[in-house]
């Protein structure tokens, strides 16, 4: 059975392609539903490059951080959050591991679910702070997702 079979009914579990895209076909994946296919592109991603996880020992609720949300969003903060996703693809699929640090700043989600979990800004300014190239809230959080050089790893 091919992966991209796998993927595909992987949605009738999940309907983020986003989740099950890399999780399925691994590497960095950009991902869309159409007519219940899943689309997407991969880019291998180089051994040079590490993920640090930082899983906080309480999680958070998914409904309660999705009811932390505003309800609308600024034309403002809407534009920088998809100019930012589109400069993170971009980035990935360039290897300009330097933009990852601005590509992945966000207006939409992670200052809203952080303030759950207060601790978490502190995580993401240390991890930038010892070379992390990306520093992220994963989904909802509480696992925060670091993206480092190799070199950089055991120093997160």
């Amino acid at each position: 059975i091919s992966k991209e079979k796998i993927l595909n009914y992987a949605l009738s579990f999940e309907s983020h392609p986003d989740n099950i895209t890399p999780a399925v076909m691994g590497g960095f994946t950009v991902a869309t539903v159409k007519d219940f296919e899943v689309n997407f592109i991969k880019k291998d991603l180089p051994n040079t490059l590490k993920a640090v996880v930082v899983i906080p020992n309480r999680p958070i609720s998914t409904n309660l951080s999705r009811k932390t949300l505003p309800f609308k969003y600024s034309k403002e903060d809407t534009v920088f959050n998809v100019s930012h996703s589109s400069l993170l693809s971009a980035a990935f699929f360039s290897e300009n591991w330097d933009m990852l640090k601005v590509a992945s700043n966000d207006r939409m989600h992670q200052y809203y679910r952080m303030k759950q979990m207060p601790e978490l800004f502190a995580v993401k300014k240390v991890a930038l702070r010892n070379g992390a190239l990306m520093s992220t809230l994963s989904g909802s959080g509480s696992t925060f997702f670091n993206m480092v050089y190799e070199k950089d790893a055991k120093r997160e």
